[in-house]
């Protein structure tokens, strides 16, 4: 089964090992908040998995040397390098840049590169590419402009979910996908996405997304099927500091348990 982690709000971190099958560290949060910060220290102190994203879907954008830093300071099990939105020849220059950092890396960190494109032909290129840079983690990003093409839709979450499947699914069937590689998703548009990756998708190792905390904060439930057509507008960020009541924090738990059963 996909193990997957789940972005929370610093009142919920505590809860991480308990709710989440690995962590997935934002950068964000690491140089802005202290107790973020000393959370996934210690997470590393206790042998947790580790993803460590570059947080260009948080919009931030941080120099290489920030990077470079933060990987070493945290050392997670992978790294996602600094991919660029819908560019695949940007962030395969990125890639190329990092794997020839690797020597000056942590050694146990393995380098995540991430699909970008603008249709089938670029995305399956840039994935053998990446391959024969020799990464050994590739992630498929939840929202690309390709997906839009592959699967139109009036509802552009229907759209990126469709999209995404589609896309996977044509690399498998071409024979693309190396499933000696771990592969990740990251984030989602809808969450009956992951009803469809079952038996012969292993090689999807991790997925991260904040989307059924997201809906718990603003109080909607997966039971009653109100994020079953869309994305939130709003991000994990605008609920980070918030002080959460009884009713969120129980929606978020219950949510949480429901997207479990998405995968199994």
């Amino acid at each position: 089964m996909i193990k997957v982690s789940h972005e929370l709000p610093l009142q919920l971190l505590d809860k991480s090992k308990e709710l989440n099958d690995y962590e997935f560290c934002l950068p964000t949060y690491w140089f802005k908040s202290e107790p973020y910060k000393e959370y996934y220290k210690n997470a590393k102190k206790e042998d947790r998995f580790i993803i460590a994203d570059n947080g260009l879907f948080e919009g931030d954008s941080f120099t290489e040397q920030q990077l470079i830093d933060f990987v070493h300071e945290l050392q997670p099990d992978i790294f996602v390098i600094p991919d660029v939105w819908n560019d695949a020849a940007l962030s395969l220059r990125n890639a190329k840049r990092w794997v020839g950092m690797k020597e000056s890396l942590p050694k146990d960190t393995k380098l995540m590169t991430v699909i970008q494109c603008t249709d089938y032909g670029v995305g399956s290129l840039l994935y053998s590419q990446y391959i024969d840079l020799g990464v050994e983690a590739i992630a498929f990003n939840h929202s690309s402009t390709a997906y839009q093409d592959f699967f139109p839709h009036e509802n552009l979450s229907v759209s990126k979910m469709m999209g995404r499947i589609y896309f996977i699914n044509q690399l498998k069937k071409n024979n693309i996908i190396q499933k000696h590689v771990h592969h990740h998703l990251l984030g989602c548009a809808i969450p009956d996405e992951f009803k469809y990756y079952g038996k012969g998708y292993e090689f999807i190792k991790t997925l991260d997304t904040s989307n059924p905390v997201v809906w718990g904060c603003k109080e909607c439930s997966y039971l009653e099927n109100i994020t079953s057509i869309e994305k939130p507008k709003e991000k994990i960020e605008e609920f980070f500091n918030e002080s959460l009541d009884d009713m969120q924090i129980q929606l978020i738990l219950e949510n949480i348990e429901t997207f479990k059963s998405y995968l199994e």
